[in-house]
């Protein structure tokens, strides 16, 4: 009955925005339909995309005001995020209740993550760096290969256009000791766009944990530098490259194995980085080919210091080199075909002791798109070949009809997999973790069935799925990991927003049953119900607004299978802007207004009410 009121309160809440809309408007001319590239690799709009997608731009992104990533995305329709305190400590982003792993990261097409955890490191990307976000929920594997049982979220960094180099700069602080700043300069000729910036990011932070480690605060600090490059030929060939790079110190808590004793210091020295470049070449008019090479580098040098032996220092560090091959081919006036190979070798350097350090993967892809009338339809199928586990296939079909004018209806059916880490594979027994790898772990396997509904007028939208989704073979196990675990997981996800003269909203609900199906008991920090609901107005030369979040009560279990409840919470955060001329603006927000006590992750601390402001500058051209 409850999950029933909230639902009805939320439709209910985006319903005025869509009735205000004049009978009879076009909605071509929407003005709420971004584009976005993520769910197939094509371009298309929100409207025309198969999938369930949210795309959040550089405007919305000023707006919110964010510290980190993950202020961006959390409880979004679909998105869960839990962490290890603020400020760069360790975080999952969880969609529709699949693990945080089996959530892929690109950056500008890059492939992320860790190869020993598995993980992506969300807590490392700087907000300021980021041009565009777009998040796709529900299973990707047959276009991107391991990794997307959940969706794929891929970050777009800045990019300049043609015109004058235009400088844009910042300078922010605020509570726990925190201060940012950056510099950047984007523009572009007829034939080279470009852009490069820099950003600083600096916070004494929180003490993360009562009762371990010292009592200080654990800070973190971050240094960003972004660029990218494009260059068009005179035969329209297309030059591009781009690298978004950070580094710092995340510190942490921690007790001494065996001891109890607090270390003086505990911290992680990291490295996240993403470098690309490519060559596009239109071979015939409906053809055109892409070579890219990329590298990823997910590194971290956990230190301690003190203690009864004196600290270590472990290093788990991942580089993966990737090589892809696309074809973009417009078969028809109404169907286009996406054909190519992804190429891709992981390599471990770490003091852990592991049998294999490195291995590679090639996957094969096609993704076929056509319109019939009203109806469209879209399949992919992939064949992946790894060096540990062998080959795996993966599909996905989708149907789309345009119902009316402003309703479009959808369903899709996809497979999925996840590779087992290289701590799930090969992690030695004499290591300081409770398992120990086993070599011949199987992926983890899914399907998932989604329906969806979407209307769009020009001034409002409302997206509505349901979905159902089985993943077998879940690793888990004590002391050796195991294919053994089962779990469903349905839902419903409401989204919707309008811009309205001054106002613009977004509100966003997730309602989850996230199951284990051998015991019967609920996924962990899965909270049934969880919200979003964004307000902003524009008042002149002001700007005002506020971000809600609520989540329901969840519960985590210790290596036993002993629940232990995490207490729902609500949380409000406050933002305004002041355009002192057309270039300089005056930011300030106030978050966690309430000063609430609250956790995502058991025995880890989040802030209590905080104040920023910023000054920014964005030359005029």
């Amino acid at each position: 009955m409850k999950r029933s009121i909230l639902s009805a309160a939320i439709v209910a809440a985006v319903s005025p925005a869509v009735a205000d809309e004049a009978p009879g408007t076009d909605s071509d001319s929407a003005t709420l339909q971004p584009v976005q590239v993520t769910a197939t690799r094509l371009s298309q709009t929100v409207d025309e995309a198969l999938a369930s997608v949210t795309v959040i731009d550089r405007e919305e992104i000023e707006r919110l005001q964010p510290r980190q990533f993950t202020d961006l995305v959390e409880g979004r329709a679909g998105v869960s995020v839990s962490s290890a305190g603020p400020f760069g400590k360790q975080s999952s982003v969880r969609l529709r209740g699949t693990e945080s792993d089996h959530h892929l990261m690109l950056i500008d097409g890059v492939r992320m993550g860790s190869a020993t955890t598995g993980g992506a490191s969300w807590r490392f990307l700087p907000p300021e760096e980021i041009d565009r976000v777009e998040i796709v929920r529900g299973p990707r594997t047959s276009i991107y290969g391991s990794d997307a049982i959940g969706g794929v979220t891929q970050v777009f960094s800045r990019a300049g256009r043609e015109g004058p180099p235009r400088v844009n700069a910042f300078l922010g602080a605020g509570s726990f000791s925190t201060w940012e700043a950056g510099l950047g300069v984007a523009g572009g000729t007829g034939r080279t766009d470009y852009s490069l910036s820099v950003s600083m990011f600096d916070t004494e932070g929180i003490d993360v944990q009562d009762d371990v480690g010292d009592d200080d605060p654990d800070g973190y600090d971050n240094t960003s530098l972004a660029g990218k490059v494009a260059h068009r030929l005179d035969n329209g060939i297309e030059l591009f490259g781009n690298v978004l790079y950070s580094e710092g110190r995340s510190e942490y808590d921690a007790d001494e194995p065996g001891t109890g004793v607090p270390y003086d210091q505990a911290y992680t020295d990291f490295v996240h980085a993403a470098l690309r470049a490519g060559i596009r070449v239109p071979l015939t008019d409906r053809w055109d080919t892409e070579f890219t090479l990329a590298q990823s580098r997910d590194e971290g040098d956990r230190v301690t210091e003190g203690g009864v032996s004196g600290g270590s220092v472990d290093q788990f560090d991942t580089r993966r080199d990737q090589l892809t091959w696309r074809n973009d081919v417009r078969l028809g006036e109404r169907t286009d075909l996406i054909a190519g190979v992804d190429a891709y070798e992981d390599r471990v350097d770490s003091t852990a002791d592991y049998d294999e350090d490195s291995r590679y993967n090639v996957g094969v892809y096609s993704v076929v798109r056509t319109e019939l009338g009203n109806h469209d339809l879209e399949g992919s199928l992939r064949y992946d070949d790894n060096e540990q586990f062998g080959d795996k296939t993966t599909g996905q079909v989708a149907w789309g009809m345009q119902a009316t004018d402003a309703l479009r209806l959808r369903a899709s059916y996809g497979t999925a997999f996840k590779a087992p880490t290289f701590n799930d594979l090969y992690w030695p027994s004499s290591g300081p973790m409770s398992f120990r790898g086993n070599p011949d772990l199987e992926p983890e396997e899914s399907e998932t069935f989604e329906l969806g509904a979407r209307y769009s007028a020009s001034l409002a939208y409302v997206d509505v799925a349901v979905f159902e989704t089985r993943v077998d073979d879940l690793i888990t196990g004590f002391p050796v990991r195991e294919n053994v675990d089962e779990a469903r997981i349905r839902g419903l996800e409401v989204e919707g927003g309008h811009d309205l003269g001054p106002w613009n909203s977004r509100v966003s609900l997730t309602l989850l049953d996230a199951e284990d199906r051998d015991s019967g008991d609920e996924l962990a920090r899965r909270a049934p119900v969880s919200a979003r609901f964004d307000l902003d107005r524009q008042i002149g030369d002001f700007s005002v607004g506020g971000t809600v979040l609520a989540r329901s009560r969840s519960y985590e279990y210790d290596f036993t299978g002993e629940p232990s409840r995490l207490s729902g919470y609500g949380t409000m955060n406050l933002r305004a802007a002041y355009a002192l001329d057309p270039e300089w603006t005056v930011e300030g927000s106030l978050t966690n207004v309430f000063d609430r006590d609250y956790e995502t992750q058991g025995g880890y601390n989040n802030p209590g009410m905080g104040a920023f402001v910023k000054l920014r500058y964005q030359q005029q051209r």
